[in-house]
């Protein structure tokens, strides 16, 4: 079932969100924030203090929404902030909470290298007034650059020379589908947490994440 198609629990609205759809409501729609520092949960975080605690306190502190003149976030929006806030930090703690919550907002996913191919590109790019457009740029005349073949073979040369770096390698891409495996797992802990009976008064959360290795899938679809 969709956020789009409430149920009625007793006198209360309940509407059925996936985790991500929870996110995306939270952050982009009632606006709610993060605050490490003033109303964070990391403001409780000592012993003994329990995600049921500083949902507790959440609530009271509220949220104030960047420009003022506005109202608080949903309470259910300032419990699911509150969660993101208190990760872990072997699931990446205040980065990875920061990362949840501009995807949220965007109502996107990390990219994990979808679009990305081996090139090799310019460093920089210079206006050319012939051209109308820019090129590659280079380097002043007179400047030395020194580098090193796959042998560590050293060459010089001084003149204008266009620098150039490789993007879309295989350690590039792989390094975007760590992050978006590592958000996977945030993802699945804020589940376990939200998905908790009595943690959100209008909102269940369902079982449905997000595809967990979606480059599987292009490859299948590719071949």
């Amino acid at each position: 079932m969709s956020l789009h198609q409430p149920i009625t629990r007793g006198a209360r609205i309940i509407r059925t969100m996936s985790i991500q759809e929870a996110l995306h409501w939270a952050f982009q729609t009632e606006k709610a924030q993060l605050d490490f520092d003033e109303y964070g949960a990391h403001e409780f975080d000592r012993p003994g203090v329990d995600i049921l605690w500083i949902m507790a306190e959440r609530h009271k502190v509220g949220v104030t929404v960047d420009g003022g003149g506005t109202s608080d976030p949903h309470p259910d929006a300032q419990v699911i902030a509150a969660v993101v806030e208190a990760l872990s930090d072997d699931l990446g703690g205040r980065r990875m909470a920061t990362q949840i919550a501009d995807l949220a907002r965007a109502r996107s996913a990390p990219d994990w290298g979808q679009g990305d191919r081996l090139a090799l590109v310019p460093c920089g790019w210079d206006w050319d007034e012939e051209e109308g457009a820019f090129v590659a740029g280079t380097a002043p005349t007179g400047s030395l650059w020194v580098w090193r073949d796959k042998h560590r073979n050293r060459f010089e040369r001084r003149g204008p020379v266009c620098a150039v770096s490789y993007t879309g390698t295989a350690a590039m891409i792989s390094a975007k589908r760590r992050n978006y495996l590592a958000w996977c797992g945030a993802l699945l802990d804020l589940w376990a947490v939200l998905s908790r009976r009595g943690m959100l008064d209008t909102i269940e959360i369902s079982e449905t994440m997000p595809v967990l290795a979606p480059w599987r899938k292009a490859v299948r679809d590719a071949g």
